[in-house]
């Protein structure tokens, strides 16, 4: 079949002033008033030849047969019981693939919190110390310090027996997203226990672990824990250590542990020269 478009009149149009394009069909790309304007029953008709485009054909539908072939199974040996067994058969391949799919998802998950204590959010003791062993071994091998800072909340026993094991978990999360704000990654922040955190920081000086210090213990007197609306002030006390060549993990630990002792007996000689009912 094939459908002739009449001869076109726009063809000396301003062809070639600038105004309009001198090609028949670039007129029609400046809308219809670009060149005469149609009737309302004139169509415009182009050149289409049909005699060579193939008819449509219906795609056939997926059949078992075809599975039955791509498993090396003769079309004659392709019975109604053997396509029931291919259906089942694929039906729990398919469950088996979701399974091995959802069981990739949750190793995947377990791999990234293994690490993590569930009761803080932060490092778990024995993946901290893995950490910590790590870099004391490189201790001495390269420009880079590292510095341990333990955080100890001095009044959690208070804490607890006024308000409850509830109100110590959630102050034990508040308190390490406070101190993860100031000690971000590349330094790592782990709970050691009871009611101790701990953070491994690299190429930062005493100063400047004061500084973040002072910070942190600034936020938490400034915004109180809420437990059911009511504020607690959270007191932390800080212990630092600078490592050096020749120490260990556990060497690491207890200077920084010696450290906070230090500056505990210093707060309670503080708080002892306070007047009473101040």
């Amino acid at each position: 079949m094939k459908v002739t478009r009449p001869v076109s009149t726009t063809s000396s149009m301003g062809g070639g002033d600038g105004r309009y394009p001198s090609n028949h069909y670039g007129v029609f790309s400046y809308g219809k008033d670009a060149g005469h304007r149609r009737g309302p029953n004139q169509q415009h008709q182009v050149d289409i030849d049909t005699r060579n485009v193939p008819d449509p054909v219906e795609e056939e539908h997926f059949r078992t047969a075809d599975i039955a072939n791509v498993l090396g199974i003769p079309d004659g040996q392709v019975t109604p019981a053997v396509e029931q067994a291919i259906g089942r058969l694929m039906v729990r391949v398919n469950t088996l693939t979701e399974s091995a799919t959802e069981l990739k998802k949750r190793l995947a998950h377990l791999t990234r919190t293994e690490g993590q204590d569930a009761f803080t959010g932060a490092l778990n003791r024995p993946a901290f110390m893995q950490i910590l062993e790590n870099e004391v071994a490189l201790l001495g091998t390269d420009r880079t310090n590292r510095t341990i800072m333990i955080c100890e909340v001095l009044n959690i026993e208070d804490i607890l027996q006024r308000y409850g094991q509830e109100c110590k978990d959630g102050l034990f999360n508040y308190v390490r997203r406070i101190i993860a704000d100031f000690v971000m990654a590349p330094h790592h922040l782990g709970y050691l226990g009871c009611n101790d955190f701990v953070a491994l920081m690299y190429n930062v000086d005493r100063d400047d672990v004061l500084q973040r210090i002072d910070a942190i213990t600034r936020w938490l007197a400034q915004h109180p824990y809420l437990h059911k609306d009511t504020p607690i002030t959270v007191v932390p006390v800080f212990g630092l250590y600078q490592a050096v060549k020749g120490d260990s993990a556990v060497s690491v630990l207890n200077a920084a542990d010696a450290a906070l002792r230090a500056q505990k007996e210093m707060y309670f000689a503080q708080v002892d020269r306070i007047p009473s009912g101040i």
